[in-house]
């Protein structure tokens, strides 16, 4: 009798587990328009390629880290575990994207919600933040109050989801007033701008360490983001040790998924220009718990470490502007100055002026002077009408597949401009030199005997 009840018991108990909602998601639907077949679908550590057919259709199975906003290019989605969701879009207009299934409701008044900005506030950041203080106030308000009442005649089938999104949108205004200053003085040419006295403050009384609002709150992530960025900048700008303050502030907080996010943000200093980067790769990695951007970091780091001063360069070879390629090796006897850019890179466009200055110092010297676009394959007539309105000079070439080139990859390029010197012999003499805008570069040149 005893092994009986045991034996029904443990049916019930097995009967009870197949009620319980699977915690993965299926995602389909029909995109298209994507680069390459494929889009991707992203979040706080999180990032899933999805694959699309010769129709655009697709279907593919999510193992989600939370319940909250992810992003498919610029168009928010909300995921939940368990929960199964339909979309169809053209990639180019994802403003006009539909959505079916368990959570249609929720996603479809994001994408009302996402035509309602830009019917307000228009697509064009220059235009919206070149307005003056004044009119800039009332786009805004109009906005957060259009947005409310979208938000009110809306019915969801998640229990909490509109209680979220009334916090959300006023994050997102929040997010508005606090970038305006900076943004109006960029658009406007004016760096000395400052907004009236009676300019609303952005709360102050915002939780910056809040993991709830972090999984559902786009513009609650930029806030946070920025704050930090903040706080580090002037807490460096007092004792002088940037990279300590980092690992410190973010070690400061509770909540996990914003240290992730924050370590990740700042990965970038894990760079040849840091002198403290094995310190500081160590300390993103006692902060983080995502397995994956710690692979990938120390993946950057092992790189890096191969890049330094007479190790062998990584070697390229690719489509030269005048016709044919250019290799590495077709320059060897000669200093190889390379300039990574690209023409939707602001800092890089910067630099160009600088560039022409040296080559021009240097035009019969032994050095050659090589720019290396990592704009996308698509974007090569750009890419050469820039090169020819610009009048750029020196060694123009075009990177076969932008940021995934080989070349970029093995110096661990993610982020442009980067200016590398290699000596006659096709070793480095910095994997992270001077820029052509930095008198460092000359004195470099100079010590080298250029």
């Amino acid at each position: 009798m005893k092994k009986l009840i045991t034996f029904a018991l443990s049916l019930f108990l097995f009967s009870c587990a197949k009620e319980t909602a699977p915690e993965y998601t299926i995602i389909s639907g029909k995109m298209t328009n994507t680069e390459d077949g494929k889009f991707f679908i992203r979040g706080n550590s999180f990032q899933k390629e999805i694959t699309v057919k010769e129709d655009g259709s697709f279907t593919d199975t999510l193992q989600l880290g939370y319940n909250g906003t992810y992003e498919i290019g610029r168009q928010n989605i909300y995921l939940q575990k368990g929960k199964n969701l339909s979309f169809e879009a053209n990639f180019e207009k994802l403003n006009d994207i539909t959505f079916t299934g368990d959570l249609a409701a929720e996603n479809n008044y994001f994408a009302k919600k996402g035509k309602l900005q830009e019917e307000i506030i228009g697509a064009d950041a220059k235009t919206l933040f070149s307005l003056e203080e004044t009119d800039y106030l009332a786009k805004i308000n109009e906005l957060a109050k259009k947005r409310l009442t979208l938000l009110g005649g809306s019915t969801f089938t998640v229990s909490d989801f509109k209680d979220k999104e009334v916090q959300n949108l006023n994050y997102h205004r929040q997010y508005l007033l606090k970038i305006y200053p900076d943004y109006h003085g960029v658009f406007t040419g004016n760096e000395n701008f400052k907004v009236s006295e009676n300019y609303p403050n952005p709360n102050e009384t915002i939780d910056f360490d809040n993991a709830a609002d972090f999984d559902f709150s786009t513009p609650y992530r930029q806030l946070v983001l920025t704050h930090f960025d903040d706080e580090i900048q002037k807490e460096a700008e007092k004792n002088g040790n940037f990279h300590d303050v980092i690992i410190t502030k973010i070690k400061s907080l509770k909540s996990q998924n914003i240290k992730n996010a924050l370590a990740e943000s700042f990965s970038y200093e894990v760079a040849l220009s840091n002198q403290k980067m094995e310190s500081f790769y160590n300390g993103l990695l006692s902060i983080s718990t995502d397995e994956n951007f710690k692979k990938e970091l120390t993946e950057k780091y092992n790189k890096l470490k191969k890049l330094t001063k007479g190790n062998p360069s990584p070697k390229f070879n690719y489509d030269n502007i005048k016709g044919g390629t250019t290799s590495l090796d077709d320059l060897k006897g000669k200093f190889v100055y390379i300039d990574v850019w690209a023409t939707w890179c602001g800092p890089c466009m910067e630099e160009l002026p600088f560039m022409k200055e040296v080559e021009k110092k240097y035009h019969d010297k032994n050095i050659a002077f090589v720019s290396i676009s990592v704009d996308e394959k698509k974007d090569a007539d750009k890419w050469k009408k820039v090169v020819t309105q610009r009048e750029m000079q020196g060694i123009q070439l075009h990177a076969d597949k932008a940021f995934k080139s080989q070349f970029v990859t093995d110096y661990a390029i993610d982020g442009i401009p980067r200016f590398i010197l290699i000596d006659p012999n096709g070793n480095i003499v910095s994997g992270d030199a001077p820029r052509p805008s930095e008198e460092q570069l000359i004195k470099l040149f100079t010590e080298l005997g250029i």
